[in-house]
């Protein structure tokens, strides 16, 4: 499988960023069924809103709950551990205190994810991936297939969970079923739509904040996946994988061919569940093995699939490098966009689901463009140069020479 010795990281590695913009599509696809209506209040009160039943609707949010809910996620989790393997070793290289600059780095990242949680989305995923994180460092010392085998023995685990709660939730149906018994469930309703149209500034933030702590209190059932994804992406920075793609021809395409092919029709299974079946308790609960199996074998596909892609098509690699080298703004810079699109335009809650995959696309695409323009002059982008001066405790060059 070529060299598997640790990556020496002199140069930076395009195929990585070109992944990781990539990944942002993805992230956005996702994301945009929360930003333009009341999907997570409607999880809470058992309804579903207009803009997400019909036909059309349903069969677009199939193909988002299929190809792409959980499986970006987990790929830019992936990322994320691969990403501080780079960080830890070249700090190592350079004779950096590597704990130190780790958690500066982690720190800031954490405030972020705060910060966009509280003050402009409640969806944020930073904060997770913080807290997750600290793990790193610990496990960074760790032999790779040591790393390996807690990763695989994490996602079997909640698998294993799911199903049990599958089935207890059926054997609870069927008891209430023969008793007689009919129970209304949980209804909770956060008046999502009357507080994001007609509520003030004040009342926005404070939905974020109850739903980040009902975040926060589920966040048990969320860290130990995302914990899985980053060592699966630190051990194959320990293995060296990434050093030389070309080396890794063969591991690329067994990885993609199943990945994809046994992570996909878990997929369309959870993804019909997901979207016809929310109704459903057994079903909800069964669904979430999309984060446990499908999501992170589709994610590991989607990765090895598009760096064989980028291997083949150089120009694709420069197409998407720069959105990819910028990530962290861009994903907070997707945030920004959406909210004007359906909070301040006052589009929240109306535009059907069937609009939701052209709408991510066309802003992909000012993205790209915004990105080139901006790495054409700049050296990072806005946030990266903050987050990079913060780590490191110097302000660092901006602009390109």
């Amino acid at each position: 499988m070529g060299d598997n010795n640790p990556i020496e990281f002199n140069k930076r590695i395009f195929e990585i960023d070109g992944i990781r913009g990539f990944a942002l599509l993805g992230i956005l696809m996702m994301n945009i069924m929360s930003f333009a209506g009341p999907d997570i209040d409607d999880s809470f009160s058992g309804t579903r809103s207009e803009i997400y039943t019909g036909f059309w609707n349903e069969l677009s949010l199939f193909f988002i709950n299929t190809f792409v809910t959980a499986n970006f996620y987990t790929m830019f989790s992936f990322l994320f551990g691969l990403g501080f393997y780079i960080f830890l070793s070249r700090a190592e290289k350079k004779k950096q205190s590597t704990s130190a600059l780790f958690l500066r780095r982690i720190g800031l990242l954490l405030i972020f994810g705060l910060l966009h949680g509280i003050l402009l989305w409640y969806g944020d995923i930073l904060w997770t991936y913080a807290i997750t994180g600290l793990f790193l460092l610990l496990f960074y010392k760790f032999k790779p297939k040591v790393n390996l085998i807690i990763a695989v023995s994490l996602l079997v685990i909640m698998t294993i969970m799911i199903i049990l709660s599958g089935v207890a939730a059926y054997m609870m149906e069927m008891y209430n079923s023969g008793t007689g018994l009919e129970t209304e469930g949980f209804v909770f309703s956060l008046h999502m739509t009357e507080t994001i149209l007609n509520g003030s500034y004040g009342d926005l933030v404070r939905m974020n904040v109850i739903i980040l702590g009902l975040s926060a209190a589920g966040a048990i059932f969320v860290i130990p996946n995302v914990l899985a994804m980053f060592l699966l992406g630190l051990y194959a920075g320990q293995k060296g994988y990434f050093n030389n793609l070309r080396k890794s021809l063969g591991l690329l395409k067994k990885v993609a061919v199943i990945g994809i092919g046994i992570g996909l029709p878990v997929k369309i299974f959870t993804g019909y569940l997901t979207t016809y079946q929310s109704h459903d308790d057994v079903f909800v609960q069964l669904a979430q093995l999309s984060s446990t199996i499908g999501g992170p074998l589709m994610s590991l596909g989607y990765i090895a699939a598009l760096a064989l892609i980028l291997l083949k098509l150089p120009k694709l690699v420069s197409l998407l490098q720069p959105i990819g080298q910028m990530a962290l703004t861009n994903y907070i810079g997707q945030t920004v966009i959406m909210l004007v699109i359906f909070y301040v335009f006052g589009l929240f809650n109306s535009v059907n689901a069937v609009w939701f995959i052209p709408i991510a696309i066309g802003v992909f695409i000012l993205q790209l463009l915004l990105s080139h323009f901006w790495m054409k002059y700049f050296s990072y982008g806005p946030l990266e140069w903050l987050w990079r001066s913060f780590t490191y405790l110097k302000i660092m060059p901006l602009r390109k020479r």
